[in-house]
């Protein structure tokens, strides 16, 4: 069992940090339009919240704002919000950092989770560290953002932060969209009205920049919504296939800034190849004054790839399969739930090609795995005084592992094939927060929490050298927040000032080895802002100022692995930002200029080597042909600027994802 003390301390340092913001009100959220013109939280929680008064960072992305940024990869759209810093590898690929670094392997697959409408991705043990490609972010009504420790409502993967897409209403307008780009980017999307039915589908190809890296992907999604009796159903099912050809890493120095090598693609043997099933339906009805809500759901998760970024390349096949049901009683100042899932799940990894180091030739990997995962929490709100709102949360979770090995135990290279096991993990995790009213209509919270996730079973199965079967344990994050929420005069804003500290961080290193019991600390200040200049002309933006650091020291034998206590976490840049410029000259028409900034990091732990940040420009238009079609295009990388999606420092080499060069894409919407 799993429970941590540190909750609570440095107060004063945090009560001080409060009295600062208060006097710095100058910043504000990312997008704000609907629900009386302010942002509204559809399915982070189980009923709608208005931004200003949930005690917690929280950013709503709604389909105007995403319909006006094309995007073609979700990155684009999230890396404008303070304390996002996605970073984009071949085709769908991508690494997430929410309020932390950039996090790779289980722990990048499990600090983060996924849902769409309410309900995770994929099970907590089995997540992906590309989860985003899976959700339905094209032809999403919202993209639900909550930074830090999730709510009571959540638990394992929702340790720095989740992501929620909200799918779009039946109820709402057909829409149409058809966009080309360079390197051979197509990309069809619709989502119609079919009676008490939408049905919405996306269809993309892109041949890529670089050499053989293009991709094929499709999504599929069917909502139904409508009154059953009593009961109000909403139900939501949607399929995704990505078939990929993976363009690897290249490497040497500063190699993005090489015109002869940044377009090449080492791995062209590499690729991806995943697909998706899922079906949920929520029932709710009314309780006297509160609400029952029941969720059953089901889901498939298969992926088949190269494991481009080893040495060996070798090839992983996993699937697994879950059914499950999250239920809530809810009413005005309280939530009360319980979720059970069962999930059955495969991981197949051999490597067909010669020896190199320890990864050696032949089979690395061959088990099933059953998980039980079982949970309760309660949440309460109390009015301390007219204007002060008490929130306090709790949640316990019970995590059961059935590891089965169908391979013979002992050692292969670098790979220990674990002999049969069963390993459990409980884990409890406390919220506690306080809303301030103040007279003129805006807020202020304070936010203690703490986050827990089991290992992902990857961390416990694919045991590698120096690492013993179930070694790895419960991850904690604890957490305290400040935050301001308002206007001043037509100055939207929102502050947030963090302090957070993690206990059994369990990551791999720049050789590729699995390092436990890792200890770290992240504290930072987020800020975002939207000034309507003029009826025709808008300024927004975000920016992150942040320290992620190690908390302990160890000696790896090399300069690229000794970690120091205080040493920065690797791709974990201090600042980040992002800036909007937007004209509306007339109705039909807009223009917008937006600036990305990305600073300096470390790329490996030891902090020998480091990526010098970037900062790239887009340009973006519109122009409607009358009320029913329009015309909008986008030119990325607008001075053709050489930089890398990521930088990364493995295996004794500089190596890099380069990013996109200048690249112009045109699209026609239609909307009836």
């Amino acid at each position: 069992m799993q429970v941590n003390c540190k909750l609570g301390t440095r107060l004063t340092l945090m009560s001080s940090a409060l009295f600062a913001l208060g006097l710095m009100g100058t910043q504000t959220v990312y997008a704000q339009t609907a629900a009386g013109d302010e942002l509204v939280v559809y399915g982070i929680f189980d009923r709608e919240e208005t931004i200003v008064r949930v005690p917690a960072s929280v950013d709503v992305l709604e389909a105007e704002l995403l319909d006006s940024l094309a995007v073609v990869h979700p990155a684009e759209a999230l890396n404008g919000l303070s304390g996002v810093n996605i970073h984009r590898g071949s085709g769908q690929e991508h690494l997430t950092a929410l309020r932390s670094p950039v996090l790779t392997g289980g722990a990048g697959a499990g600090s983060f989770l996924y849902l769409e409408g309410g309900v995770p991705l994929r099970a907590a043990g089995f997540a992906n560290v590309n989860g985003l490609f899976e959700g339905g972010t094209e032809f999403a009504k919202a993209i639900e953002v909550f930074k830090g420790p999730g709510p009571a409502q959540y638990g394992s993967n929702a340790v720095h932060g989740l992501i929620n897409i909200e799918a779009k209403d039946v109820l709402g307008a057909n829409v149409l969209r058809l966009m080309a780009g360079e390197d051979g980017y197509l990309s069809a999307m619709s989502s119609v009205r079919l009676g008490k039915f939408r049905l919405s589908t996306s269809v993309v190809s892109d041949d890529g920049f670089r050499e053989e890296s293009g991709y094929d992907q499709q999504k599929f999604q069917l909502r139904y919504q409508n009154e059953l009796g009593d009961w109000a159903v909403d139900w939501l099912s949607s399929f995704n296939n990505l078939n990929q050809e993976t363009a690897g890493f290249i490497q040497g120095e500063e190699a993005y800034r090489d015109d002869v090598v940044r377009f090449t693609n080492p791995n062209p043997e590499a690729f991806r190849d995943g697909k998706s099933y899922r079906t949920q339906a929520r029932f709710s009805r009314a309780i006297g004054d509160n609400t029952l809500s029941l969720t059953p759901y089901a889901r498939r998760a298969e992926l088949r790839f190269l494991c481009h970024f080893v040495p060996g390349q070798a090839l992983e096949e996993n699937a697994h399969s879950s059914i499950g049901l999250q239920s809530a009683y809810f009413g005005k100042n309280f939530n009360i739930g319980a979720d059970v899932e069962y999930t059955e799940g495969t991981l197949y990894e051999f490597q067909s090609n010669p020896s190199q180091f320890s990864f050696v030739q032949g089979l690395h990997y061959d088990y099933d795995v059953s998980a039980f995962v079982g949970a309760a929490y309660a949440q309460k709100n109390f009015q301390i005084t007219e204007h002060t709102i008490l929130d306090l949360g709790v949640r316990a979770e019970f995590t059961e592992y059935n590891y089965d090995n169908n391979a013979t135990d002992g050692q292969s290279g670098r790979f220990i094939r674990v002999a049969d096991r069963t390993d459990q993990f409980t884990t409890i995790t406390p919220k506690l927060s306080l809303l301030h009213s103040l007279s003129d209509g805006n807020t202020l919270y304070f936010r203690a929490a703490r986050g827990s996730r089991a290992p992902q079973t990857t961390d416990l199965y694919s045991v590698q050298l120096n690492q013993l079967a179930g070694e790895a344990d419960v991850e904690t994050l604890d957490s305290l927040e400040i935050g301001f929420k308002g206007q001043f005069g037509r100055v939207k804003t929102d502050i947030a000032i963090f302090s957070q500290w993690k206990d059994n961080f369990f990551f791999r290193n720049a050789n590729g080895f699995n390092v436990v019991d890792g200890k770290t600390r992240h504290e930072g200040i987020e800020a975002s802002f939207d000034i309507p200049l003029s009826t025709w002309f808008t300024v927004s933006g975000s920016g992150t100022l942040a320290k992620h650091s190690y908390d302990f020291s160890l000696d790896e034998g090399s300069a690229a692995n000794t970690i120091v206590k205080g040493n920065r976490v690797d791709t974990a840049p201090d600042t980040l930002a992002t800036l909007r410029a937007m004209a509306t000259p007339n109705t039909n028409s807009a223009i917008g200029l937006e600036w990305r900034h990305v600073g300096a990091y470390f790329t490996n732990p030891g902090n020998t080597a480091e990526y010098r940040g970037h900062d790239i420009f887009v340009l973006r238009g519109r122009y409607d042909l009358n009320s029913h079609f329009g015309l909008f295009g986008r030119i990325d990388n607008l001075f053709d600027t050489d930089y890398a999606d990521r930088a990364d420092f493995a295996f004794g080499n500089e190596r890099y994802f380069p990013g996109r060069p200048r690249t112009l894409f045109l699209g026609l919407t239609s909307s009836f």
